[in-house]
């Protein structure tokens, strides 16, 4: 069950509880298409599907969605809430298939990418052009999938929704389209990465979502604004976060330098190096063939220009104006608690980091 009864008059909400309803929403869907009369066609992509869908992700668009709704509601969450979740989860699903493509990437969550995964198993001797191929048109058909999912719109403001669904759908590929654009070349500035932040993350990750929810319930001009109030801090504090993790030495990876991707971190960075070491960053940042030895040169000089603690400050400051905007929200007051938990479940470790800076 998705809410509990505790010894109070009001419900206590299961974050864990909720994602299992939702996954289970997403599992039903896919049976129901292996059963369809396409489900032999489909019993590859399928099984593709459910490896990836499998291999990590928190869910947090589909929780920020049902959050929205028990933001307003003061009931448990009803199926239909569910079945929108699910969509939102086939969406992202879509843009991360073709995402890896772009980025040309080989593994995610330490998992072979979809089009990798189809090219292990190419019935042709073209392995690449077939997994890439088909990981287009999986992408494709998850995406032609979650409109089917939200297609049947509910609730008393079914249009207030379908704005934010239609929205959503089209900020991510404007922030798609800016990733692609920040690729090599100037790295940019501050302004420049917070720009694709609002598109990429901001609007698709937390507002888009959160709104839906809310709509979908029947939330009301203040409940939405709100819901926006509290999105945009934790939406840059989301993406800072996880570009952070690109520039730890700890954390394998270095993608993001090999692109030349436009984030606040390298911003920070080359603002804050000196001359010739914001130099020597410009000439590895954006090399593709960046060995293992030139992304470790590029994260020693981010981490001696100070970049990555003003980050950390900036990530610790969003996450508590998200935390204050939840004080006042005109939220159902479980539902105030339970995104208190989602907001560390988006940016895990955070508050202990205000911990430490404060000593």
């Amino acid at each position: 069950m998705t809410v509990h009864q505790t010894g109070t008059t009001h419900p206590r909400i299961d974050l864990r509880a909720v994602r299992g309803d939702v996954e289970h929403r997403l599992r039903s869907f896919l049976d129901e298409k292996e059963r369809s009369e396409d489900g032999g066609v489909l019993e590859v992509p399928l099984k593709v599907l459910r490896d990836f869908l499998d291999g990590g992700g928190k869910r947090v668009r589909p929780l920020f969605c049902c959050m929205g709704w028990l933001a307003v509601s003061d009931g448990p969450l009803e199926p239909a809430v569910l079945r929108v979740a699910a969509g939102l989860e086939l969406l992202h699903t879509a843009v991360l298939i073709h995402d890896d493509l772009v980025d040309v990437s080989d593994t995610r969550h330490d998992r072979p990418t979809v089009h990798r995964d189809f090219a292990a198993h190419s019935p042709v001797p073209r392995e690449d052009w077939f997994g890439q191929g088909s990981a287009v048109l999986l992408g494709d058909l998850c995406e032609a999938w979650s409109a089917e999912l939200l297609g049947r719109l509910a609730g008393p403001q079914p249009d207030t929704v379908r704005e934010a669904l239609d929205r959503m759908r089209s900020e991510v590929n404007v922030g798609q389209l800016l990733d692609l654009r920040s690729c090599g070349g100037d790295p940019g500035s501050v302004e420049d990465a917070f720009r694709l932040i609002h598109y990429k993350t901001t609007k698709y990750t937390v507002e888009r979502p959160l709104q839906i929810g809310a709509a979908l319930a029947g939330g009301d001009r203040a409940v939405l604004e709100t819901c926006s109030a509290y999105a945009r801090p934790l939406g840059e504090a989301f993406q800072m976060y996880d570009d952070l993790e690109d520039v730890d030495g700890e954390v394998a990876g270095g993608d993001d330098l090999r692109d030349g991707k436009h984030t606040v971190v390298l911003a920070l960075a080359l603002q804050h190096a000196g001359e010739r070491d914001a130099g020597r960053l410009r000439e590895l940042v954006g090399d593709g063939s960046l060995d293992e030895d030139g992304i470790k040169e590029a994260r020693d000089l981010i981490a001696g220009s100070g970049a990555p603690a003003l980050v950390r400050r900036m990530v610790c400051d969003r996450r508590q104006q998200a935390l204050d905007v939840l004080d006042t929200a005109p939220f159902q007051p479980d539902a105030k608690k339970a995104l208190r938990g989602l907001t560390d479940l988006a940016i895990p470790g955070v508050s202990t980091w205000e911990i430490t800076d404060a000593a």
